[in-house]
């Protein structure tokens, strides 16, 4: 009842905000849970290697960190329930609707287990401007093998 209070009280500027992120969330849980990777992988972008300074050009936008912020609070609000694949696309999705660039990038971690087995694990997460706004804390020690690129369609003459 708090959390529907509070929203009540918010800006409409923010509120529209908290209820897109929601919507992406919910295409993006839909399309993981629902749909193998190879139908929907080609509305995350350009596919690139795992070249994530792509986009260090671009100046940064104040933009991206409230649209974070909204999609890890929905999260938390859902109790972290969704994976950080369904948070990264959303927040890449939100992002080129509004024409800032980023990438979506997809890493890999082999981690050595009790019984000496590996163990490989995933993440995604969000590159912006000179660095990780969305997925950063835990990404760091993972090996970044391919990023899905929106570059704004000025800078995108300027990179090829």
């Amino acid at each position: 009842m708090m959390t529907l209070r509070r929203f009540i009280w918010l800006p409409w500027a923010r509120k529209w905000l908290y209820l897109e992120a929601a919507f992406w969330l919910l295409v993006s849980w839909g399309l993981v849970r629902g749909l193998p990777f190879r139908v929907w992988s080609s509305r995350l972008g350009e596919q690139r290697s795992a070249d994530v300074d792509l986009v260090a050009g671009e100046v940064e936008d104040p933009r991206v960190a409230p649209i974070c912020r909204c999609i890890e609070s929905i999260n938390a609000r859902l109790g972290g329930r969704l994976t950080c694949l369904m948070l990264a696309m959303a927040a890449h999705w939100m992002l080129r609707r509004r024409s800032i660039a980023s990438s979506l990038v997809l890493g890999t971690l082999a981690e050595r287990q009790p019984d000496k087995s590996l163990k490989l694990k995933a993440h995604a997460w969000i590159h912006h401007g000179s660095g990780v706004v969305l997925g950063g804390k835990t990404g760091e020690e993972y090996s970044p093998i391919s990023c899905f690129v929106h570059v704004r369609s000025a800078a995108r003459g300027q990179s090829r």
